[in-house]
């Protein structure tokens, strides 16, 4: 018997892109709030990077472990992204 809904759909060839694109978006996003609540730059770049670091964890000691963190969110790009946010310096409601 065949179920329709068993079916994979392929991923796209640019996921992991798209993926980290929606990552910074969120960061930018949250350093943003972490401006406005009163926070220096560089608080704001280290719990987002360690924020960051906790997300993409390895699950095993061995350090292969299935949460690879992409290279766009190293903490150079996590500081790129929390300067260019401080420099806009995002307003309130």
């Amino acid at each position: 018997m065949r179920f329709e809904w068993m079916e994979c759909t392929p991923g796209k060839k640019n996921g992991s892109k798209l993926r980290a694109d929606v990552a910074a978006s969120e960061l930018a996003n949250r350093a943003a709030t972490l401006y406005r609540l009163g926070f220096s730059q560089q608080e704001a770049t280290a719990r987002l990077c360690a924020r960051t670091a906790w997300e993409y964890d390895p699950c095993s000691k061995s350090g292969g472990g299935c949460h690879q963190r992409p290279d766009a969110l190293s903490d150079a790009a996590i500081g790129k992204i929390v300067a260019d946010t401080y420099a806009r310096r995002p307003g309130g409601w």
